[in-house]
Formats: C-alpha cells, structure tokens, sequence
C-alpha cells in the first residue's frame, strides 16, 4: 500500500515537472559528480537534429568543426579545464533569457560549441540512481548569446527535434573564460 503511494505521488511529481535545459544544468552541477568530460570547438553551421538510418540513431552533424579543447575529468592536468566549464554550466543558470530560434543561422566559424558530458551519483531516499547529462551549449561569438535547446532530452529522443534554441545573453565572467580555454 505504501509503496503504491510512493510510486503515485514520483509519477505525478515526474509529470508536473519541468523540463527546461537550465534546470537541468543546475540539477547536475547540484549532483555528486563522478566523471566530467568534453570539448570546446568552433563550428558554422549548427545541426542538432537527431536522425535515424536503420534503427540506429545519431545526432550533432556539425560543419566545419575544429576542435580547440577537450578535458577529461579524471586527468589532474585537465582539473582546471573541468572547473572553468562547471563555471560556464553555473553562468547559464544566471544568464537573462533573449530570443528563440527554430535553427540557428550559418556563421563563418561563428559559434563556439560547448560540449559537457557529465555524470552524477545521488541518493534519493533509498535508491542510489546514476545520471548521465549531455549538455551543448552553441556560443554565437559576434552576438555574445549562448544558445541552448528550450528543453532537456535525451539527446537521441526525437522529441529533441521539435525544440527550438533558447538563447542567453552571455555573462562577462562566461566570455572570459571562454576566452582563456580557447585561446
């Protein structure tokens, strides 16, 4: 009988949650985490629609990509690098909302695109649970505005490819950081 309860109230709490991708940001930087790994490139053209060829599914089919940076948390050289992308994660949650786009527009090396993989390990009453976080976050470099899905998804659901970009204007601790990483 309790365990009815319990499993009604998680699956109206689950439901009457949001699912907004800032949230999700913060609910992974407040998690305990075990691993932090990425990297920082530039890129043209941004195309975040998740296709399917076969049954296999596979996303992020930028142009032009040049990688500049990447960090690997368990590496003690890369700690610096991991803290300064918590940082940038934590300046999003921070960030004044802008404008919404369907797609982002075709810029000559014009965005910085910000790839964190990140997994946690909380408690939740009883349960242990393990969560994985994929975050990409596209920096339009001449806008200054950092742009992200509206909502958190997997990033194979197709739900993926009906949100549109959410954009944030970019804080001056954020653009200095970037800055430094990929110099």
């Amino acid at each position: 009988m309790l365990g009815g309860l319990v499993l009604i109230i998680l699956l109206t709490v689950k439901i009457f949650t949001k699912n907004r991708y800032v949230s999700h940001i913060e609910k992974a930087l407040d998690g305990d985490i075990t691993q932090m790994s990425g990297s920082i490139s530039t890129v043209s053209v941004i195309d975040a629609t998740v296709y399917e060829n076969e049954g296999i599914r596979y996303t992020n089919q930028h142009e032009d990509i040049k990688r500049l940076m990447t960090f690997e948390g368990s590496l003690p050289e890369d700690a610096d690098k991991v803290d300064d992308v918590k940082t940038l994660l934590k300046n999003m949650i921070i960030s004044e909302k802008t404008q919404v786009l369907d797609d982002l527009p075709r810029k000559e090396d014009g965005y910085y695109w910000i790839e964190a993989d990140i997994f946690t390990k909380d408690k939740f009453l009883i349960f242990k649970t393990e969560d994985e976080y994929n975050f990409d976050l596209y920096y339009d470099i001449e806008d200054k505005t950092v742009y992200v899905k509206e909502k958190y998804y997997d990033e194979f659901s197709k739900k993926y490819n009906k949100v549109k970009f959410q954009g944030y204007k970019a804080t001056d601790q954020f653009i200095d950081i970037l800055n430094d990483l990929t110099s």
